[in-house]
């Protein structure tokens, strides 16, 4: 661990398994994107496209999605939520938290009607859903982008 807060020595590893594959299927769908990785005490990583993007914040104990900005589709959708579960499910993280802001619209409108059943919401200054990691793989029943890791 280094002064700032937690240092990510696999960092290179998480780009290319679980963050490259999601980038490569934004590309698919939506035309140039990249990823963009900055570490300060947390892991901060951008996928940006030219519709949008999507930001997430990650530390040893939780994965905030704090932007999603980008317009895809369902099933792309539910492969980057897909990907981000398993990831955190093998790191024994149970929650996936969405901030709920205007930078996240998209992605909030979509679990509150699609996943009411496994979210919860966390009220206080701010606010977040919060996405039960293992009830959302149990209800996951696959995609047109492939299955686990």
């Amino acid at each position: 661990m280094d002064k700032k807060g937690v240092h990510f020595g696999a960092k290179e590893e998480l780009i290319r398994v679980i963050f490259s594959p999601i980038n490569l299927n934004l590309r698919k769908e939506v035309g140039k994107s990249l990823i963009e990785v900055h570490e300060d005490g947390n892991l901060f990583v951008s996928f940006i496209t030219g519709e949008g993007s999507i930001r997430v914040k990650l530390n040893e104990k939780r994965m905030v999605i704090y932007e999603w900005t980008v317009d895809i589709s369902l099933d792309l959708t539910r492969y980057i939520l897909k990907r981000f579960c398993l990831f955190l499910r093998r790191n024994d993280i149970g929650v996936l938290r969405v901030l709920d802001t205007a930078e996240v619209r998209p992605l909030v409108t979509y679990i509150r009607t699609e996943l009411k059943d496994v979210i919860f919401e966390s009220m206080g200054e701010v606010c977040y859903l919060e996405l039960r990691v293992l009830d959302y793989l149990k209800n996951e029943t696959g995609s047109a982008y492939g299955d686990g890791i």
